[in-house]
């Protein structure tokens, strides 16, 4: 049991709480990645936000899934965004990553996100991919999900895609090829990028 205690500095919190404001603010460092689409980015992978993405992937903390999707819909009204008709989907994970965790981490951000916004969430992708991303190098990870995420029905005119972390783009390149001609409006949304070094 973690309360009343904040996970990262251990300071005391308000019940019901499990990161302290000070410690919230620190992982706010917004980043755009421009591509066949714009992703943005609400914070640095790296500490203490990366520790809030370890403990919500594989401590399956869902609280943090709600405090992820609250960011993301702050940071998307911060943007200014033109009032459209928005769908919010999801980067899907592979059967193993699904199995292992019980839950899809982007999906749960984006259950949240598209509920405080009053966007309709829908299922648009699926990952046939073998491995998971996590466990693979730079360079690995555009082969293993190349040609691998299929659509599983028709996209929206706009759509918003929400994903946890942004490691190579491999996966958010995949997704422009499926959308690509079909959407008007594509907006990625990711809670952390990682400053990787492109090792083998």
């Amino acid at each position: 049991m973690f309360e009343p205690y904040c996970i990262i500095c251990k300071s005391k919190i308000s019940f019901g709480k499990i990161v302290c404001e000070n410690c919230l603010k620190k992982t706010y460092a917004p980043s755009l990645t421009e591509g066949d689409f714009k992703v943005y980015h609400y914070g640095k992978y790296e500490e203490p936000l990366s520790q809030l993405i370890t403990e919500f992937k594989y401590n399956s903390h869902p609280k943090i899934g709600k405090i992820f999707g609250e960011k993301l819909a702050s940071l998307f009204l911060k943007l200014n965004f033109p009032a459209l008709n928005y769908y919010v989907s999801y980067v899907p994970s592979n059967y193993i990553s699904k199995f292992e965790k019980g839950f899809v981490p982007a999906k749960l951000i984006a259950i949240y996100f598209s509920s405080i916004l009053g966007f309709p969430l829908i299922d648009l992708f699926i990952s046939k991919a073998l491995k998971k991303q996590a466990q693979l190098s730079y360079k690995q990870r555009s082969k293993n999900v190349h040609n691998k995420i299929r659509l599983i029905q028709s996209p929206p005119e706009n759509i918003i895609v929400v994903d946890d972390v942004y490691t190579t783009g491999s996966t958010m390149n995949e997704i422009a090829n499926l959308l690509e001609n079909k959407c008007e409006v594509i907006i990625g949304l990711t809670m952390a990028k990682t400053i990787h070094n492109h090792s083998l």
